[in-house]
């Protein structure tokens, strides 16, 4: 899908959410939740031969488990942003910061392999050189 046609979806929903804010403003978090619903489907679908060619570039080179760690922070920052972008529409921007400060610990957690294999690389090049 283009870019021009994920806008004009945009501007109809923007339009809609106005039209409905004065009518019936209860509906509101039912629209905008559709609308992260949609663009979250559209982004899987057009993002997916994307992920492909990666995971194939990543597993020829060796570096599937980085390519693998990589596509997962890619998910928890997209699926934490949205979460958040949705609380805070919604008014509780307390949750929203909590939902991050979530986020941004699981990604600590996921890279902490990653880390411990850059520190033990790290060790045996000081050894060799000293």
């Amino acid at each position: 899908m283009t870019i021009l046609k994920l806008c004009m979806i945009a501007l109809l929903i923007l339009t809609s959410t106005t039209v409905i804010r004065t009518w019936r403003s209860d509906f509101l978090p039912l629209v905008r939740i559709g609308a992260v619903v949609l663009f979250g489907t559209l982004f899987i679908a057009s993002v997916g031969p994307l992920l492909s060619l990666v995971k194939s570039l990543g597993g020829g080179a060796g570096a599937s488990q980085y390519i693998s760690t990589i596509l997962k922070g890619l998910g928890i920052v997209l699926l934490v942003q949205i979460c958040s972008d949705i609380c805070r529409d919604s008014g509780e921007a307390t949750l929203a910061g909590h939902i991050e400060t979530v986020g941004k610990l699981e990604l600590l957690l996921l890279c902490i392999p990653l880390i411990e294999e850059i520190l033990a690389t790290a060790k045996k090049l000081l050894e060799m050189g000293g």
